[in-house]
């Protein structure tokens, strides 16, 4: 397997920057510090650093319509302790993380088909449940 497949370039962080203002998603207040170059290295698709690959992949795929939430979030995973580092393992941050990534999924879900769509549907399912299984599953590599 390509050890690169789930990265992006900071041409393309950059163009997922553009995207996410223009369609309004909720980020923290740090968000506009990070570089493109920072934001391409944080992105490793859905998933923990400690998931494995073929798994992470077939999450990315199924989020595959929310790219820029998943970097969004990403982000928040990989540089919410520079932006808070007293209170970084606050279960608080952690929660705010993980709805944001349901919320901006779910934008991005309405977005991405017609309300006719069962496609439409079936995204809104997945990316709701995103936040869920972060929730659920998250913790420990967050804290990491």
């Amino acid at each position: 397997m390509n050890q690169n497949i789930l990265k992006i370039s900071p041409a393309k962080a950059h163009i997922m920057r553009i995207r996410i203002k223009e369609i309004g998603l909720k980020v923290p207040e740090w968000f506009d510090n990070l570089s493109d170059a920072e934001l391409a290295t944080c992105y490793n698709g859905a998933g923990g650093d400690h998931t494995p690959k073929a798994i992470r992949k077939i999450l990315t795929r199924l989020l595959g319509f929310a790219e820029e939430a998943i970097l969004i979030h990403d982000a928040e995973f990989q540089y919410t302790q520079r932006f808070y580092p007293l209170d970084y393992y606050s279960q608080q941050n952690f929660h705010a993380a993980n709805r944001r990534l349901g919320e901006n999924a779910m934008v991005m879900a309405k977005i991405s088909k017609p309300c006719y769509s069962l496609l439409r549907y079936w995204r809104l399912f997945v990316a709701w449940n995103s936040r869920h299984v972060v929730d659920e599953w998250g913790y420990d590599e967050w804290i990491v």
